[in-house]
């Protein structure tokens, strides 16, 4: 569905059309935003028709002010002022459109069948096996589920798939470690941490011991070939990595239709070397490294050693090829970090070098780093840690503002803390631009004020808590004749853009651009309720209700198509 005021405006450009002999496309990329709500809703700028019809902007403005017709539109009045144009809305009747829409579709408002008959494949949070979640990981999985959710509710059907960092030299040190160390009870009670403390263990050893190295490389090799003992364990040490992570994601409220790590494309890798050479692509390089050179600019992309190790490159072709030839996607998303910039690069013009039309759907979807991020357990930071410290500092605000009276003592405060915690973290990330680096000061992120995740939480629980008062279910059929404040033109004019703001949000790969509006939102609704009473103000209770109700809507699904739950109490 397009915004109101988007269609709103290409109706009037229509008429402007007709009138001045401009094209509709032109008229309409001609409009302004007046920088006063004062001076309308819509401004028109005349400096193009002065030039044709060698008169002035502002004698044309008041011309075109006394010959449009804008009985049919959701327009009640055009004032020149000086060389613009400026309309102003028929409130009543854009806010029955407006409103009376977002009642009858509910969760479904801003939602299209843009996507229907085509499939997304995004590629996210793809921590290593044998290493705890780190913190690093955390951004690129509240990202990716972020945008897919967007392109779920735009119609898309989305594949997501964790590409598991489950294969490489570094198991051969884990499986040595292993076999000299072994703790099943360790293992059982905190197992992804006991092996990282192997892995740790071994490297420094090895240091000091280089016939450690080579154990470390013949227990590789063994995985390789497939050797009964070694694979067993590898298995054994990659179901309780991936356990662990599971339970980290429905924290987080994420589900992935495909685990396939590094070792799925094992078995997958000799087609497209073959086809490399067979194309005549294929040089050797140092050492007999082969490899293959895609751009002047760019270093050659290393696909394979002289000892028949493959590389990550290799692993990645073999991906990508097979997902579209499983999916067909119209787009595959990468959200990786931006150190990875050069890689995707090099593997995109690859694809493209093999000879496959589909390789411009692949997108590398970057971020920054994350600074300043420490936890009270020390230097190394994971996930879950942050997690944990999250909830207890939000369960810290929790009680503070319980003792302020501005939360109700009654809550749950468990689940309250988890989820504020959350919000705080996924809402700090989203502030900004993916791509800038993330700036990440405790006391800030959970604080119940300004553009953090609580207040957004704190203002739909808010708001849930007017509507149940009211004790009546809001209705479309009131006199909108009554929302006539500025504020209220506001409130709803920013309403009616939420379904603009999702597909800009999705054509730019950005959750920024929907939690940015849901901060515009949210500071347009409290300062229309901090001027104008809901409950008990007479006629307008029923009008004011249902705009109240809209937001409410709307905050919640833009907090949804963020990946968080929406807090109906608190």
């Amino acid at each position: 569905m397009q915004a109101m005021l988007r269609s709103a405006k290409a109706e009037l450009a229509g008429i402007i059309s007709q009138k001045t002999g401009l094209s509709e496309e032109r008229v309409y990329s001609l409009f302004e935003i007046p920088p006063k709500p004062e001076l309308g809703d819509l401004a028109f700028p005349c400096f193009d028709l002065a030039k044709t019809q060698k008169s002035s902007p502002a004698k044309i403005a008041q011309e075109l002010a006394k010959e449009l017709d804008l009985t049919k539109t959701l327009f009640s009045r055009a004032e020149p002022k000086g060389p613009y144009l400026n309309f102003f809305l028929n409130l009543s009747g854009f806010a029955e459109k407006v409103l009376s829409k977002i009642f009858q579709d509910k969760n479904r408002y801003g939602s299209s069948e843009d996507g229907a008959g085509k499939t997304i494949l995004i590629d996210y949070s793809s921590p290593n096996i044998a290493k705890p979640f780190h913190i690093g990981h955390l951004r690129s999985t509240i990202i990716g589920e972020s945008l897919a959710r967007i392109y779920e509710f735009l119609g898309f059907k989305v594949i997501r798939v964790n590409h598991l960092g489950d294969w490489g030299t570094q198991f051969g040190m884990v499986l040595s470690a292993w076999m000299k160390n072994k703790n099943e009870e360790a293992l059982k009670k905190t197992p992804i941490q006991y092996l990282l403390q192997l892995y740790i263990n071994y490297n420094k050893q090895a240091s000091e011991k280089p016939e450690l190295q080579d154990e470390a490389r013949e227990w590789f090799k063994k995985l390789e070939a497939n050797d009964a003992e070694a694979f067993a364990l590898w298995q054994r040490f990659r179901d309780l990595s991936l356990q662990e992570f599971k339970r980290v994601y429905q924290r987080l409220g994420i589900t992935f239709d495909y685990y396939w790590g590094e070792s799925f494309y094992n078995d997958k890798m000799d087609a497209p070397l073959a086809m490399l050479r067979q194309l005549g692509l294929m040089e050797l390089g140092e050492d007999n490294v082969e490899m293959v050179r895609v751009a002047e600019d760019l270093p050659p992309v290393l696909l394979k050693k002289s000892d028949g190790a493959t590389l990550y490159a290799t692993r990645d072709l073999a991906a990508a090829i097979y997902r579209f030839e499983k999916f067909q996607p119209e787009e595959m998303l990468y959200v990786v970090g931006k150190p990875q910039e050069l890689h995707f690069r090099q593997l995109f013009l690859l694809l493209k070098k093999m000879g496959y039309p589909w390789s411009h759907r692949l997108k590398h979807i970057k971020f920054g780093h994350i600074q300043g991020l420490s936890t009270r357990k020390g230097e190394m930071v994971f996930l879950e840690d942050v997690l944990d410290e999250a909830k207890e500092r939000a369960n810290a605000k929790i009680e503070e503002n319980i003792k302020a009276g501005k939360l109700n003592p009654d809550v749950d405060r468990d689940q309250l803390a988890e989820i504020i915690g959350i919000s705080a973290l996924v809402i700090n990330d989203f502030k900004n631009r993916r791509e800038r680096d993330m700036n990440f000061e405790w006391e800030k992120i959970l604080n119940f004020d300004g553009e953090t995740g609580p207040y957004l939480q704190y203002t739909h629980a808010r708001i849930n808590g007017i509507l149940r008062k009211a004790e009546k279910t809001p209705d479309p059929k009131v006199d909108f004749n009554l929302l006539n404040e500025q504020e209220t033109r506001e409130l709803i004019k920013k309403l009616s853009l939420f379904p603009e703001i999702v597909q800009l949000a999705r054509k730019e790969y950005e959750p920024f651009i929907i939690c940015n509006y849901l901060f515009e939102l949210t500071s347009i609704f409290n300062q229309f309720y901090n001027l104008h009473r809901v409950l008990g103000s007479g006629e307008k209770q029923d009008p004011r209700l249902l705009l109240v109700d809209s937001v409410r809507q709307i905050l919640g699904q833009g907090l949804t198509l963020l990946g968080l739950k929406p807090l109906e109490r608190m």
